[in-house]
């Protein structure tokens, strides 16, 4: 009963955006960009000019948004792993 519960709140949690996509670049995303709750996100496309990149992020209200963003505000969550640009 307990695990049908927790697969019943995983899947509320998906329907509600709560949840960053599996897809995309590990990425951190300047706060300049937007008001996110945290810079953690996702880099799911960069635009052929390569000035404006397609990120989700968690945003205040803890639903994750995809957004448009200046590529500059986009950086690359560790040092080892490197957003393209």
């Amino acid at each position: 009963m307990q695990s049908f519960r927790l697969v019943l709140f995983a899947l509320g949690l998906m329907l509600a955006g709560c949840l960053l996509p599996a897809s995309g670049t590990p990425v951190h995303v300047d706060m300049r960009a937007g008001s996110f709750w945290s810079g953690q996100g996702r880099l799911l496309e960069v635009a052929e000019e390569g000035q404006r990149c397609r990120v989700a992020v968690r945003h205040r209200t803890l639903v994750v948004r995809e957004a448009w963003v200046n590529c500059e505000y986009v950086h690359a969550s560790t040092s080892r792993e490197t957003a393209t640009r």
